[in-house]
């Protein structure tokens, strides 16, 4: 495929593409670019491609002009990230941004500064309590939130998550033992770097591929995501002795069927060298998730299982449908999402009346 072609050159891991594509060719590459979140990484690749094979002039200039456009939004998000952190300081709060903005900081600076921010996930290590009496002096009200995280929306373009839990799963039983982890390796979240608070790369090692793997069972996930993870292990790559902890972590979670085919497709789609790989490739299941990654695009926005009538009841009943085709691949997660859904309604109210007491 042309995309995953551009891809790998944009990444370094291949010098030119196989074809020169035409007109056509390239307004699917960047109708694909769109749907997986990767356009401005792209542009990198393009800059280094032969002047033959470069788009048509009026595609690059539109290109160009995005890149521009989300350039700018890194800057404006690098600077509400370290604005947060200080807030949450002001208060006597540590925070860490998780993901986002803070894994962009393993990308090469070209790179780095055409990564497609979303929105920002900040960890605080306070309890739910405390995170709602943070939000309330922010002049936030009727916050949303549930067992993970609250939205605290402090600028109009941009959602704020504000996570007194890193993750969790629906398997209840898994879950208990996930805020365990997370509980022991807590200082590990909390890292100075470039004057942003972020988890260690180690850490990451085993949270990124967990936030990968919830979000492709219950919504999808995109290229771009897939691209976090690979600067990830471009990190760790020389001290993969370092990270075993964390390898034994996604095995013991059940997630080490996922994170081989995770690595056949990134050996596949972004030509990931093989030592950089902390899992033998698994090549079926890489086939099948790399379906459902160009299926969905980011997050599976694209993804019309996903699409519902509207409304709570509307969104539980795509997810469910959506989950039936996952099945078969991962049936000790999959079958706990109702499970879940009744379990966080309950939980949720009791909670809610914990609070008003």
């Amino acid at each position: 495929m042309l995309l995953f072609d551009l891809l790998q050159i944009a990444l370094g891991n291949r010098e030119s593409l196989s074809i020169a594509p035409s007109a056509k060719e390239w307004a699917d590459i960047y109708k694909e670019s769109e749907r997986q979140a990767v356009t401005g990484i792209l542009l990198i690749g393009i800059d280094k491609l032969p002047a033959e094979q470069r788009p048509p002039q009026a595609l690059l200039l539109q290109w160009i002009g995005v890149g521009q456009m989300i350039e700018q939004r890194n800057n404006v998000m690098d600077l509400r990230c370290r604005v947060l952190l200080e807030k949450l300081a002001g208060q006597g709060h540590r925070g860490s941004i998780l993901k986002g903005q803070g894994i962009s900081l393993l990308y090469n600076d070209g790179l780095r500064k055409l990564r497609q921010s979303g929105d920002i996930d900040v960890y605080v290590d306070c309890v739910l309590e405390k995170s709602l009496a943070f939000a309330k002096t922010m002049g936030r009200q009727d916050i949303e939130w549930d067992y993970k995280h609250l939205h605290l929306n402090l600028w109009e373009d941009t959602e704020v998550e504000m996570h007194y839990r890193v993750e969790a799963l629906m398997n209840l039983s898994k879950n208990r033992k996930l805020q365990r982890w997370f509980k022991e390796n807590e200082e590990l979240i909390f890292r100075e770097s470039n004057s942003l608070t972020t988890p260690t790369t180690e850490f990451n090692v085993f949270y990124i591929l967990l936030h990968i793997y919830r979000h492709f069972l219950y919504e999808g996930i995109g290229l771009r995501q897939i691209v976090d993870y690979y600067f990830v292990l471009h990190k760790v790559h020389k001290s993969q002795l370092m990270v075993r902890k964390y390898v034994e972590a996604v095995n013991e979670f059940g997630m080490e069927k996922f994170a081989k085919g995770l690595m056949w497709v990134m050996q596949e789609a972004l030509g990931m060298p093989c030592d950089w790989m902390l899992w033998a490739p698994g090549q079926k299941e890489g086939e099948y998730i790399l379906t459902q990654v160009m299926t969905g695009g980011n997050f599976g926005h694209h993804d019309k299982r996903l699409s519902n009538s509207g409304g709570k009841l509307g969104a539980i009943k795509a997810i469910l449908t959506h989950n039936l085709h996952l099945l078969t691949h991962y049936p000790s997660d999959v079958v706990w999402a109702p499970v879940w859904i009744v379990w966080h309604k309950a939980w949720k109210i009791k909670t809610r009346v914990a609070l008003n007491n």
